[in-house]
């Protein structure tokens, strides 16, 4: 690929600048942008020109708002917007979901975990668009069902993101994402596992988990940026909002959150789709043929049921308010305040619970004003009758969906 230099010529008299490497189909594409009544000097080399040649800033503007359509990822549209102040004014024109996709094609490198972090960023949007109509919902479901990947490409297409929200994202991984990646870690990760004495009373419930901890984060916080607003739904009936049911809802759990003990059973069918495509139920434990290895239903199963898991939302809680009598209503209550997504995670961090002090007393007023006629339904699955409600939680479903570890199906 040839190497287009965008400013002074790199011939040391006036400094270096930052290099923009540009595919060379890039003058085709101008020229196939360019009336053909206009006149543009032969471009032979998109070398930087010498002296005599047009250069790429002699362009009209609306041809240079097409540069950022043709760099590879985000990297090379910063160098390109930190080439020049001309340069930096067409960048900051650049479109979101333009800027969007941009990220997606470095999602591997700055957005990890890959996809799970820039799902996490923008599936919110996505989750929005699909409530207006039963067809985007459909949209939205099929695209969870074919797993996370198929999920990114749909937020790609629907949703947008700005430089600001980048940055933004970019503090979030140290304000909030890298501590609580530790505490996860501490809960069920490598430090767990750590305890000196583990399976002889270091820790107070020793298992076998495989547990990836930024990951089973994200699986978390998607879950929050896809359904709070089907909670608020159930928090305020009155307004009549629409939501996901809890079958969507699963979903979401199913086949992003893929585990090998998820099947099919009475009451809740897992399709052999997208992380379950290659996967037959004829396994051979003993030779260890297993298409499908993850364990990420188990993982966050333990997670959610995890003593410094719950006391920390515990204690979010009781900074706002009492815990409710009535069994349902304290379920929602729970579920409300783990379900705000990224931002939500804000809550478990010092100072955090009187940040969002009137956010969370909206939802317990809420809560503490529904009638007896506004509890949620309840549906049982398999024959031991486990119980998933109506309204969004995690614990319930996710605990519903992976039965088969325990035989339970």
């Amino acid at each position: 690929m040839d190497e287009l230099f965008i400013g002074d010529p790199p011939d040391g008299s006036v400094g270096l600048r930052p290099r923009v490497v540009l595919p060379t189909v890039f003058p085709e594409a101008i020229n196939a942008h360019v009336p053909e009544t206009t006149q543009l000097p032969e471009v032979q080399n998109p070398i930087y020109p010498t002296v005599g040649m047009t250069k790429l800033l002699d362009l009209p503007t609306e041809l240079l708002l097409l540069l950022p359509q043709y760099v590879h990822n985000i990297e090379d549209f910063t160098n390109l917007s930190s080439t020049c102040r001309e340069l930096r004014s067409v960048c900051s024109s650049t479109s979101g979901r333009t800027i969007l996709g941009l990220a997606a094609a470095s999602s591997r490198v700055f957005f990890r975990p890959d996809p799970h972090f820039l799902i996490a960023a923008t599936v919110r949007q996505v989750s929005d668009w699909a409530l207006l109509n039963a067809e985007n919902r459909e949209t939205l479901r099929q695209a969870m069902q074919q797993g996370v990947y198929s999920l990114l490409d749909l937020c790609v297409e629907k949703a947008q993101l700005s430089m600001d929200d980048i940055r933004r994202l970019h503090a979030t991984r140290f304000s909030l994402i890298n501590p609580i990646s530790d505490m996860i870690d501490r809960c069920a990760g490598s430090q767990w596992y750590a305890t000196p004495n583990f399976w002889q009373g270091g820790v107070s419930n020793p298992a076998t988990i495989f547990l990836e901890p930024t990951k089973s984060l994200f699986q978390f916080v998607i879950y929050g940026e896809l359904f709070a607003s089907s909670m608020r739904a159930f928090i305020e009936p009155r307004l009549d909002l629409p939501w996901f049911d809890h079958d969507f809802r699963m979903d979401y759990i199913k086949y992003c959150i893929p585990d090998h003990m998820c099947e099919s059973y009475q009451g809740m069918t897992v399709l052999p789709i997208g992380p379950y495509a290659d996967l037959t139920r004829e396994t051979d434990w003993k030779n260890d043929l297993m298409p499908l290895r993850d364990q990420d239903q188990v993982g966050l199963d333990y997670l959610l049921a995890c003593r410094t898991w719950t006391e920390a939302w515990q204690r979010v809680r009781l900074a706002i308010g009492p815990d409710f009598e009535e069994e349902w209503r304290q379920r929602m209550w729970e579920s409300a305040v783990q379900v705000q997504g990224l931002e939500g995670l804000e809550m478990l961090r010092p100072g955090g619970p009187e940040k969002w002090r009137y956010r969370l007393e909206v939802m317990r007023s809420g809560i503490e004003r529904l009638e007896h006629g506004d509890k949620p339904k309840e549906f049982e699955f398999s024959r031991w009758k486990r119980l998933v409600s109506e309204s969004p939680n995690l614990a319930l479903e996710v605990g519903v969906t992976m039965l088969g570890l325990y035989g339970m199906t």
